[in-house]
């Protein structure tokens, strides 16, 4: 028999948990009718989203295996990924940047999210409570914030990049999902910030959507350090559904003449 499917009205979203008939602790967690979550109740390192995989290879690939690290998140959705992390390196310190309080009390009662010391959850604007953080403080800012299928536009300028990157500990990593539909318009955008920004940057997508053929996700990771884009790659390249990595040069190709995105109180020099 099939259970019911839970649904709530949040402080901001319509949201709807549905159980996966094929596996019996999977829970798919919609807002506004978009897919958004994939949570394992029994097994917090299952992870179903190609994307959120490829979020998580960066995480594994940051530190040594299971090392704790300190990971911010922006945008918390069904806390599949702070879950994995607490999962696979224990004793991180993580916190979780949410701006619907109505979702955070929905995945403690229903997508398993138990909070600690080393699992915080803070309520309000991500980009508000970052400028509040010291520098250096994270090995890992995970940019995973939507309204809809659309980031903020005030966490996607420039300026919040510069603001990311000096709260990463050097050799940290800023890993970041877009979603964007033909011609990637948006995505170009934020390859292009992200160029402007940090001296490394790759991206991971469906070859697919990278060819403009549909819409889906992209996935930036940017550093000041060298990126380990070859195990980046193998592990895109495994699966059923296997993915581009790009490095720089290839970035900024599919960039092309895009412009960087900037708060609107700072329009780009070069436009």
């Amino acid at each position: 028999m099939t259970s019911q499917p839970t649904v709530v009205q949040t402080s901001y979203a319509h949201a709807r948990i549905e159980a996966d008939p094929s596996r019996p602790a999977g829970r798919l967690l919609y807002l506004d009718g978009i897919e958004c979550s994939y949570v394992d109740l029994a097994d917090p390192a299952h992870i179903e989203f190609g994307y959120v995989r490829r979020l998580a290879d960066a995480i594994d690939l940051v530190a040594a295996p299971a090392a704790p690290i300190r990971v911010t998140h922006l945008g918390g959705g069904g806390f599949s990924l702070p879950r994995y992390v607490g999962a696979t390196r224990p004793g991180s310190r993580q916190i979780v940047y949410e701006y619907d309080e109505g979702l955070v009390d929905l995945a403690r009662a229903e997508l398993g999210l138990r909070t600690s010391p080393e699992l915080r959850v803070k309520i309000g604007d991500a980009r508000t409570r970052l400028a509040r953080r010291s520098a250096r403080s994270a090995d890992v800012v995970v940019g995973d914030a939507f309204v809809g299928r659309h980031i903020p536009d005030h966490l996607a300028s420039v300026e919040f990049a510069e603001l990311v990157k000096s709260v990463l500990r050097p050799g940290g990593i800023y890993a970041m999902n877009v979603i964007d539909a033909p011609p990637l318009a948006f995505a170009r955008a934020e390859g292009a910030v992200l160029l402007r920004v940090f001296a490394h940057v790759v991206m991971c997508t469906d070859a697919d959507v990278l060819r403009g053929k549909e819409s889906g996700n992209l996935v930036y990771v940017a550093s000041d350090e060298p990126l380990p884009f070859d195990e980046m790659s193998r592990r895109a390249a495994r699966g059923h559904l296997p993915e581009r990595v790009l490095e720089r040069v290839g970035v900024q190709r599919f960039v092309g003449s895009a412009r960087p995105l900037h708060d609107s109180a700072h329009p780009d020099p070069a436009a």
